[in-house]
């Protein structure tokens, strides 16, 4: 017995057969199962990687919608796990937890089904590291979240062997932006061909100190 059959006869049971003898421009419940069925075979071969059927509304005419809602706690409970067993059979987890919705649609004719589903995309949000870098004449130096002393001396976070650079030439401090403070070096800090004291780098700069060349940039993995 077919899982569509399996649902016409338990809700013919649990029915006490009240809607056997309808009419047949009416709408019966094992139609709206069977729509349901159709639906499935439709959308499994369109969804995507991490597509999930979230519900599948259906619309009835004024006239079928009115008849059938004394009904439609048990029509409802048997599509959704009718739905529930299809999808473990074909192995199609993403269908598994839809929801069935009926609603009511003045435009239809009566005995005419239509049926929407409702698709979310789940696919997850890979979360973006930004953080600056430093390159010394194309050495490359991932910053973290603190304060980096520049220069010639031993002492220096980040030693250059420049002789024209002091021993505690510049300092960076890295954190929503990178902050270049020049710490009174006797050849100076240069941006743009201009000798600066200080300056706040957002997305990049490069900057001269004694012959060498310093580039800050932020880079977003």
């Amino acid at each position: 017995m077919s899982l569509i059959d399996q649902f016409e006869v338990q809700f013919n049971e649990l029915s006490n057969f009240e809607l056997s003898d309808g009419s047949l421009t009416e709408v019966q419940p094992v139609e709206i199962a069977g729509v349901v069925n159709q639906e499935i075979n439709r959308i499994e071969k369109q969804l995507k990687e991490f597509d999930t059927l979230d519900s599948l509304n259906i619309y009835l005419s004024s006239h079928d919608h009115k008849r059938l809602s004394k009904f439609y706690p048990l029509i409802v409970e048997g599509i959704e796990d009718l739905l529930k067993k299809t999808a473990e059979l074909k192995r199609l987890d993403n269908l598994s937890k839809a929801k069935i919705e009926i609603v009511q649609d003045s435009n239809l004719e009566t005995g005419i089904i239509k049926s929407v589903p409702v698709i979310v995309n789940n696919q997850p949000v890979i979360e973006q590291v930004t953080n600056y870098v430093l390159e010394i004449n194309g050495m490359r130096k991932e910053l973290e979240n603190k304060v980096y002393v520049l220069g010639r001396g031993t002492d220096a976070d980040i030693q250059i062997n420049d002789p024209g650079i002091s021993r505690k030439h510049l300092s960076i401090e890295i954190n929503e932006k990178a902050m270049v403070l020049d710490l009174q070096s006797t050849n100076g800090t240069f941006f743009q061909d201009e000798r600066i004291v200080n300056l706040e780098v957002e997305e990049s700069a490069k900057l001269k100190i004694g012959a060498t060349e310093l580039i800050i940039y932020r880079e977003t993995k």
